[in-house]
This record gives structure tokens, C-alpha cells and sequence, in this order.
């Protein structure tokens, strides 16, 4: 009797072994937390050209809703996210396309964590412009930099993120494009994965 025991509990161990490691296993990666925020945002900015701008050399414009951006979360401090916006400017006969893939590290700042709180965020990225001018279409790229400062606001399972944002564009002497910078702010929604 006793090694028939011993032969069931062994059997009924091995049986669960492999529904406790999975409990174990789903337990961990939800207490580690998301890998992965993805969001959209709505942008607006005020933009002023620098040196080399022959005509109306400020204005305002409005980013549609696609600023994409997917950020690699990390346990500490810093997490990194590369973002990408489009934008289409169109009037008084000309028109442009602008594509800026940008790389930012987030700084979260006092007690906020990956889903909550204030961040800091600066970054490196091109402003690759494509259009025409008087008929006469032209590409550039140029260099950029940016910064900026924002809050997470968590809801239910997503969060809000608001944030004020200065980006600068270094000028472009061998197409004629001349520095600019851009003051505005964004808000989105994130997503975690």
C-alpha cells in the first residue's frame, strides 16, 4: 500500500510540475511589467526659421495623427524610443512632405514609473523634406535635435501623455535650407505590450 502511495503522489507531482511552472512563469512576467509602450500623438507647433530665410520666416502648424512612437521600457531610470512623424504642408501654390525618425531617451524623474509621471526627453534625428516650389520639385535632409518635458496620466489600462517639445533643425548650406526650430506640444495616447 505504502509504494502504491508513493507512486501516486510521485505521479500526481509530476502531472502539476508543469502547471505550477507556468503559474510561476505568468506570475513573474506580469510582475516584471511591459517590455514595450506604443502611442500616437496629436501635435501643434509654432516654427521660425533661422538664417537664409527669404520670405515669411515663422508659422503655425499642426502635426496629424501620425506621430508614431515605440519605446523600449527598462527597469531603470532611462528607457529609449524611437519615434517617427509625417507631415504635409500644403499652400499658396507649394506643398511638402516631412518624414523626421527621430531616437529619444526618456529620463522618468522623481517617483514616476514607466506608466506614470513626469519624464524628461531629449533626442537626435533628420528632418528628411520632400516638395516643390514653383513647380520645381526638391528633397533635403537635415540634422535635428530636440528636447522636451512631459506627464504620463494613467487611464484604466492606457495612459494620456502630454508633452512640450523644442526642436531644432540645422541648416543644410549645400540645398539652400536654412535652421529653424519648432516650440509646441503633443498630446497622445500609450499603449503597453
Amino acid at each position: 500500500m505504502r509504494k502504491l502511495t508513493s507512486t501516486l503522489v510521485a505521479a500526481v507531482a509530476l502531472v502539476a510540475l508543469p502547471h505550477v511552472a507556468l503559474a510561476q512563469r505568468a506570475r513573474t512576467a506580469a510582475a516584471s511589467g511591459p517590455k514595450n509602450e506604443i502611442g500616437v500623438d496629436l501635435g501643434a507647433a509654432y516654427s521660425h526659421y533661422g538664417s537664409g530665410c527669404t520670405t515669411s520666416c515663422s508659422g503655425i502648424g499642426i502635426g496629424t495623427p501620425v506621430d508614431v512612437r515605440w519605446g523600449f521600457m527598462s527597469k531603470g531610470l532611462l528607457s529609449f524610443e524611437p519615434r517617427f512623424s509625417f507631415n504635409y504642408i500644403s499652400g499658396f501654390g507649394d506643398h511638402a512632405l516631412s518624414f523626421n525618425p527621430d531616437l529619444n531617451v526618456l529620463y522618468r524623474m522623481g517617483k514616476s514609473t514607466a506608466r506614470k509621471g513626469l519624464y524628461l526627453t531629449g533626442g537626435l534625428g533628420l528632418n528628411i523634406l520632400s516638395g516643390s516650389s514653383g513647380g520645381v520639385s526638391a528633397s533635403s535632409t537635415q540634422l535635428s535635435l530636440n528636447g522636451g518635458v512631459g506627464k504620463r496620466i494613467p487611464m484604466e489600462s492606457n495612459a494620456w501623455r502630454l508633452e512640450g517639445f523644442l526642436r531644432y533643425n540645422l541648416a543644410n548650406t549645400s540645398k539652400g535650407i536654412p535652421s529653424s526650430f519648432q516650440l509646441g506640444a503633443r498630446v497622445g495616447m500609450s499603449f503597453w505590450r
